[in-house]
């Protein structure tokens, strides 16, 4: 097999980990250190680890150590979130409070061990009329709240643990637009039923797991991008397609006008993760996913933005972009800062407050621009 990139190299070590076939050994253009690298910003390099140390000739040995410290502190991670989880569990049940996983904690599951399936934070969902007493009792818990939004909120304990809280599958509204994953799936405790144990835990029927994980990625994708952990969890969630309704998910994909971006990246997953081979370019959606790492970042999501919006026929696209990021809306200010809110500032003082808060972050401003004009 030829590997003209480092990225290659790595999804073959993936690819290799889903198989249980021994990797290739490294041939002499590939880089062990860029291959890392890109394994962290990915959340992968944990499970590439697994196979590098299969290999006959292995990293020099402080690579190899950082690599092997990257992966037991994943596990170690992995322990702790399930031990937090469960205490949190513990105190919102406690106190009534009914919850639905639907993310992270559930992926897990599909992959071989739970360990080697990175998550980020530990996600909720709880009925809205519960969000301040969740946050009293995170509060209680050592927890600091941040990004409390009304419908939703995060909070962070001093071992960077990150637990966040939503009331439904997604946001309605995003900068005053309703939201179209919202639009084609909501109501999440309509899909889910109480566990026979406590009457609390509610767990989601998994046809609309299936479809709200899909919908999930490809918000990542056609937002901001996604990276290679998220095109991994497709391969884990086509072992539920034999269990759902593929009616009801091809219709709500159909009637939302996300089949498109659907069978794009099941096709790379199959690419990647199947060995099969594509039918068309996949060259511009792999750049999409390789430089997005695993939450997508601030150029491609104003790119995109920008891209959507003439697909829709809006006219002059960029220069709309440009003047929204000089003199963003009242609302889209108070979505973006907590103190603003809170303090019901008037537009002007939310804009002097805005302009100030920029002078201290250039380089994130300088991004915007080029993203904006690229």
């Amino acid at each position: 097999m030829t590997f003209n990139y480092n990225y290659e190299y790595l999804i073959h070590l993936l690819y290799c980990f889903v198989h249980g076939v021994q990797p290739e050994e490294k041939p002499d253009n590939i880089s062990f250190e860029a291959v890392f690298e890109i394994g962290k910003a990915h959340e992968v390099a944990n499970i590439a680890f697994l196979e590098v140390s299969k290999l006959k000739t292995k990293p020099d040995a402080e690579l190899f150590d950082r690599w092997q410290t990257t992966y037991f502190h994943s596990v170690q991670r992995d322990s702790r979130q399930w031990q937090e989880r469960e205490a949190i569990l513990g105190v919102l049940h406690g106190e009534g409070i009914r919850t639905l996983e639907a993310q992270g904690t559930i992926t897990k599951k599909l992959y071989p061990t739970t360990d080697s399936r990175m998550m980020s934070d530990i996600d909720f969902i709880i009925d809205r009329g519960n969000l301040e007493k969740a946050q009293q009792l995170m509060s209680a818990l050592g927890y600091k709240i941040e990004n409390d939004k009304n419908i939703e909120f995060s909070a962070f304990n001093a071992h960077g643990m990150g637990i966040e809280f939503h009331t439904d599958f997604f946001t309605e509204y995003m900068f005053n637009k309703k939201e179209r994953y919202y639009e084609a799936l909501h109501g999440a405790f309509n899909f889910a039923t109480p566990s026979a144990d406590d009457g609390l835990t509610f767990v989601l029927d998994d046809t609309y797991y299936y479809l709200y994980s899909l919908l999930h990625i490809i918000k990542h994708f056609e937002s901001a991008g996604c990276g290679i952990r998220r095109v991994l969890d497709l391969y884990y969630l086509k072992g539920f397609e034999d269990k759902i309704d593929m009616g009801v998910v091809n219709s709500v994909l159909e009637a939302g006008d996300f089949k498109e971006s659907a069978d794009l990246l099941f096709e790379l997953e199959a690419f990647w993760f199947e060995g099969k081979s594509s039918q068309r370019d996949l060259s511009g959606v792999i750049e999409s996913v390789i430089t997005a790492g695993n939450h997508g970042n601030l150029e491609q999501f104003i790119q995109k933005s920008i891209e959507k919006e003439k697909k829709e026929g809006v006219r002059f696209a960029r220069i709309k972009h440009f003047l929204n990021f000089i003199f963003p809306s009242k609302d889209y200010m108070y979505l973006g800062s907590e103190f603003c809110r809170k303090h019901r500032l008037p537009y002007p003082l939310c804009w002097l407050y805005r302009f100030f808060r920029t002078l201290g972050h250039i380089p994130k401003s300088i991004i915007k621009l080029k993203a904006i004009f690229k």
